[in-house]
C-alpha cells in the first residue's frame, strides 16, 4: 500500500511540476540534457537546477510524509477493527456472510447452528477447494462447512475478518486469473470441483456482471454482496461470449490439467509445457493480451522441460487432487448425499476437524440444498432476477469446441497412463457426462 500510495502521489505531483515549467515553453531552448529552459533564465541555468532540485526535494517530502500519515491511519483501522472477538461475536446479517451450519441430534437429524472459526492457535489439517470461476465452489464449500461446523475462507480474503486466519478449508480460483495463492503454506490437500463447461462459463459471466468486472481487490469487496443475485441481460452475455469463449474454454481445460498434473506448467492455448516465466504470465488478469501470450509460447519452441510450479513445490506437499466433485451431483436429488461422501472420506479423522456422524449427513445436505438454508446466498437466488439460465446459450461452432475440448480431457486421462488413478477416473465419468448432455442440445439445434 505504500508504494501505490507513493506511486500515485507523485504522479500527480509529477504532473503539476511539469505543468508549471510548460508555462515558459514559448520562450525556450534545448541545452545538452534536452531540458528546455526559459530565454529568461539562459543566464542561470546553475540556479534553474537548484530550483528544479528544490522542487523535487519539495515533492518527496510531501509525499512521504502524506503515505506515512494514511499508512498509520489505516493500519490504526485495520487494528482496532481485527481485534473483534470473532470467536463470539457472530457477523452481522448486513455482511451477507453469516451461514448456519449444522449439529448432529442422532437418528439422522440436525440442527442449525452460528458458525464457528478454527482455534487459532491449535493445529489443523486444511484442505484447498480448487474450482474454476462459475463451477459452484460455494454450495460445495457450504457441504464441508455443515458436516464440521468450521467457517470457510476464499482466496481474495473478501470476508471482512480474513486476513492473516488460519482455515479449515479455503476455496481458490487459482490458477486461473481470478484467483489469487493468498494462503502461502497454510493448504494441506486440495479437492478438485468440476462443473460442465456449458453451464459453468455463463455462471462465471454471471458473477463477473454482479461484481460489475472488476479487476481489483476493492472493486470486488465493494460488490461482494451482489454475488448470486442477479443474472445479466442476455445482450451483455453474449458480447462477453463472443469476446471471451475461445480463451475461457481453453483455460477451463487448463485448470483442470494444472490440478490433476499437480501444478504441471502449460500454456493455455497450445497444451504444451511452458517454462515458469511463461506461466507467470498466463495467471495475470489483464497484463498480456491473448497475440502476446501465443508468441510468448511459441518463441520458447519444442524442448521445454517440465516444471512445476512453485507453490506446489514449497507451500503445499502436492497439489494433486485426494478427491474430485461434480457440481451437478451434488445438486441432484439422486447422487447428491453420495457425492458429498467424496468430501467426509477426504477430510474425516485429519487433525483439528470434526465431522458429522454419517446418519446425519443427508440431512446435512438436505437443509442447503432442498431447504435452501446456510443463510448466503447461492445458485438459486440468482432466479427471479434477470432471465432463466437456460437462455444464455452457445452458438453451434462454440458448442462444438466445448465438446472438442472435452473429448481432448476425456482422452488423455483414459490413456493407460491414468488408468489406475481413480481421481482421473472418476473425472472421465463426469466428462463422459458432460458430452453426452451437450450433444442432446447440439442435435436439437440441428
Amino acid at each position: 500500500r505504500s508504494s501505490s500510495c507513493l506511486f500515485n502521489f507523485l504522479s500527480t505531483t509529477s504532473y503539476t511540476f511539469n505543468q508549471s515549467l510548460q508555462q515558459s515553453k514559448s520562450n525556450s531552448v534545448k541545452v545538452s540534457d534536452g531540458t528546455s529552459i526559459s530565454t529568461t533564465t539562459m543566464g542561470s541555468y546553475e540556479i534553474y537546477k537548484k530550483q528544479r532540485k528544490g522542487h523535487e526535494k519539495t515533492i518527496l517530502t510531501l509525499a512521504f510524509t502524506t503515505c506515512l500519515f494514511l499508512l498509520t491511519f489505516i493500519s490504526f483501522i485495520d487494528t482496532n477493527y481485527l481485534s473483534r472477538d470473532y470467536a463470539k461475536e457472530p457477523i452481522s446479517e448486513d455482511e451477507g456472510i453469516q451461514r448456519t451450519l449444522s449439529i448432529s441430534l442422532g437418528n439422522g437429524l440436525c440442527e442449525w447452528t452460528i458458525p464457528n472459526d478454527v482455534n487459532q492457535t491449535a493445529e489443523v489439517f486444511s484442505t484447498l477447494l480448487a474450482g474454476f470461476p462459475g463451477s459452484g465452489k460455494r454450495t460445495a464449500f457450504m457441504q464441508l462447512e455443515g458436516m464440521t461446523e468450521l467457517r470457510a475462507g476464499d482466496d481474495y480474503n473478501l470476508n471482512p475478518d480474513s486476513v492473516g486466519k488460519k482455515f479449515a478449508f479455503m476455496k481458490t480460483n487459482y490458477p486461473q486469473h481470478e484467483g489469487i495463492w493468498s494462503y502461502g503454506k497454510k493448504m494441506n490437500q486440495v479437492i478438485l470441483l468440476v462443473r460442465n463447461p456449458r453451464w459453468t462459463l455463463p455462471s462465471y459471466q454471471h458473477l463477473l456482471h454482479e461484481i460489475e468486472y472488476s479487476v481489483n481487490w476493492e472493486t470486488s469487496y465493494a460488490n461482494r454482496l451482489n454475488v448470486y443475485t442477479m443474472r445479466p441481460p442476455i445482450e451483455d452475455w453474449i458480447v462477453w461470449r463472443e469476446i471471451r469463449f475461445d480463451a475461457e474454454i481453453k483455460k477451463w481445460g487448463w485448470f483442470i490439467d494444472y490440478w490433476m498434473e499437480a501444478g504441471l506448467c502449460r500454456d493455455i492455448f497450445t497444451n504444451e509445457l511452458t517454462t515458469p516465466e511463461h506461466f507467470e504470465r498466463l495467471i495475470q488478469p489483464v497484463m498480456y493480451a491473448q497475440a502476446e501470450l501465443m508468441a510468448g509460447q511459441e518463441e520458447l519452441g519444442n524442448d521445454v522441460q517440465p516444471h512445476i510450479d512453485g507453490h506446489c513445490v514449497h507451500d503445499m506437499k502436492s497439489c494433486k487432487p485426494v478427491a474430485i466433485a461434480s457440481y451437478e451431483r451434488i445438486i441432484d436429488a439422486q447422487t447428491g448425499p453420495k457425492e458429498v461422501e467424496r468430501f467426509a472420506a477426504a477430510i474425516e479423522g485429519k487433525i483439528g476437524l470434526e465431522v458429522i456422524e454419517p446418519s446425519a449427513r443427508e440431512c446435512v445436505w438436505r437443509e442447503l440444498i432442498i431447504n435452501n438454508k446456510g443463510n448466503t446466498n447461492t445458485f438459486r437466488d440468482r432466479d427471479g432476477n434477470g432471465p432463466s439460465e437456460d437462455q444464455y446459450n452457445f452458438t453451434l461452432e462454440q458448442l462444438q469446441k466445448i465438446q472438442d475440448e472435452l473429448y481432448r480431457l476425456m482422452n488423455k486421462y483414459s490413456s493407460d497412463t491414468w488408468t489406475l488413478d481413480p481421481i482421473a477416473q472418476d473425472l472421465v465419468a463426469y466428462l463422459a457426462g458432460y458430452i453426452e448432455e451437450n450433444e442432446l442440445e447440439i442435435l436439437s439445434m440441428n
